[in-house]
C-alpha cells in the first residue's frame, strides 16, 4: 500500500530532487574531465616551448663557438701560423664529421690534435642558460688554386678584351665544426659546420 503525497509538495518534487541531484553529479564529472584534458594539454605546450628555448639557445651557442673558430683561423693566418688537424697531410683522411663528435671535450688534449674538441673559454660570449660551454673544432683542408673566373668575380677588363689569361689566386681552406656544448646530459644538443676561404 502507497503511502499518499503531501498536498503542498506532492509525488513528482520527491522524484525530481533524486533526478537533479543524479544532474549536478553528471556536470560535475563532466567539468573535471575537461579540466583534467585542458591542464594536460597546457603541460604540453609548456614543455614543447621548454623544449624550442632549450634548442633556440644550444643554436646560439653552437652559432658562438663557430663565430670564435672563425676568428682563430683568421687570427692564426694573420700571424703565419697553422691551426686546426691537418686534414691536407699525407695519408691523413678527415671524415665529414669530426671523429669523436660524441666524446666529450679538451680535457688532456692539446690543441689541434685530432679529436680534441675546444672549449669557448670566454663565458661573456654565450648565454647563462646554455647547458654548458659551447666548442669548436678546426680542420685544415689544404691549399687550392682557384682562376678569378672560378671565383666568381669575372675576367678583369684586360682579360675580356685582349685574353689575358685569368689570375689564380691561392686559397686556404678550412673546415671549422661547432657544438653547442658536451653532448653528455639530456638538452639539446645543435651542431654545425662552416668553411672558411682565406687568401
Amino acid at each position: 500500500m502507497s503511502l499518499p503525497c503531501p498536498r503542498i509538495t506532492g509525488c513528482s518534487a520527491q522524484l525530481q530532487r533524486g533526478v537533479a541531484l543524479m544532474m549536478v553529479l553528471l556536470l560535475l564529472i563532466v567539468a573535471t574531465l575537461l579540466g583534467l584534458a585542458s591542464l594536460r594539454a597546457a603541460l604540453l605546450e609548456e614543455r614543447m616551448s621548454a623544449g624550442m628555448f632549450d634548442r633556440s639557445v644550444a643554436f646560439q651557442s653552437a652559432e658562438t663557438a663557430l663565430r670564435v673558430a672563425e676568428q682563430k683561423v683568421r687570427e692564426a693566418a694573420m700571424s703565419g701560423r697553422s691551426i686546426g688537424v691537418n686534414c691536407a697531410a699525407a695519408g691523413v683522411i678527415c671524415p665529414g664529421t669530426p671523429a669523436g663528435i660524441d666524446t666529450a671535450s679538451d680535457a688532456g688534449c692539446t690543441p689541434d690534435a685530432a679529436g680534441c674538441w675546444m672549449t669557448v673559454v670566454d663565458k661573456s660570449s654565450y648565454s647563462g642558460a646554455a647547458a654548458g660551454a659551447p666548442q669548436y673544432y678546426i680542420e685544415y683542408m689544404g691549399q687550392f688554386s682557384l682562376d678569378v673566373e672560378d671565383d666568381g668575380v669575372g675576367r678583369s677588363a684586360s682579360g675580356n678584351q685582349y685574353g689575358a689569361p685569368p689570375a689564380t689566386h691561392g686559397r686556404s681552406i678550412y673546415r671549422i665544426s661547432a657544438r653547442s656544448h658536451d653532448p653528455r646530459g639530456h638538452r639539446a644538443v645543435v651542431a654545425l659546420q662552416a668553411t672558411v676561404e682565406l687568401h
